[in-house]
């Protein structure tokens, strides 16, 4: 079975926002989000446009009789990331895929809720993001504050048979798991067995634009105990603090 952990893509150039280890079967599931389980989370299949922000908050002094403010230091922020990159559905297999990652994003983005629900109040969980290598975006702990589809009106819409769904909710072998080989990393990425090969028909279809885009707003999201007992500014401007992972 090919090597899907979490390291593997440590050097690569691919965008990938994945479950932490330990929570990967509750975050994936077994259902719609399945496919995720073969590239280890949402994998962009193109190269995004990557933006991410930096702010640092200064506290305002107000004195009187100067020429200028004083400002005290207060915080450095929280990093915000930008991830937006396309998607493409030529086929069933790409339509399968791109709806995952769709509805990956709708439900990372909800809190467990309701009188019969026994997990009611735990909020939406703290994902892995990665991109460029050690010292880039690596292992980074992130929350998804919002996302974007854009379904465009200048496109084909392509049908996704709800047969080939009801496949890959089923995972290729029938536990969830997947041997789909990774490709290199300029490539799209290769889903095609993502679904299997006994494909049968279902009754409707989802209808995906052929090309679209997918934008993702990510905050980094380090614990307080990770922050009081792993920090240290000499590890961090020596770059071994983010080869690590986790820091940015």
């Amino acid at each position: 079975m090919a090597d899907f952990s979490n390291d593997t893509d440590a050097s690569g150039r691919r965008a990938r926002l994945r479950a932490k280890p330990d929570a990967v079967d509750i975050v994936y599931g077994s259902g719609l989000i399945n496919p995720l389980r073969a590239t280890n989370g949402m994998l962009w299949p193109y190269t995004p446009t990557i933006t991410y922000q930096q702010d640092v908050t200064y506290t305002n002094i107000d004195l009187v009789h100067v020429n200028q403010e004083m400002y005290a230091y207060t915080r450095t922020n929280a990093t915000k990331l930008q991830v937006d990159g396309q998607f493409t559905v030529q086929n069933q297999t790409e339509g399968v895929y791109a709806l995952a990652c769709i509805h990956f994003l709708q439900t990372v983005t909800k809190m467990y809720f309701g009188q019969n629900d026994g997990n009611a109040g735990t909020p939406p969980p703290v994902l892995l993001f990665d991109a460029y290598g050690d010292y880039m975006f690596n292992k980074l702990p992130v929350i998804v504050t919002s996302f974007l589809v854009t379904m465009p009106n200048d496109v084909d819409y392509v049908p996704v048979d709800q047969g080939y769904l009801s496949t890959a909710a089923q995972g290729t072998n029938g536990t969830g798991s997947s041997s789909v080989a990774r490709t290199p990393s300029q490539s799209p990425v290769n889903i095609a067995a993502l679904t299997g090969t006994n494909l049968t028909s279902g009754s409707g279809y989802v209808w995906l634009p052929a090309l679209f885009n997918i934008n993702v707003s990510m905050t980094v999201q380090n614990t307080p105990s990770t922050l009081r007992t792993k920090f240290n500014l000499d590890a961090f401007r020596s770059g071994s603090l983010m080869q690590g992972g986790g820091w940015i």
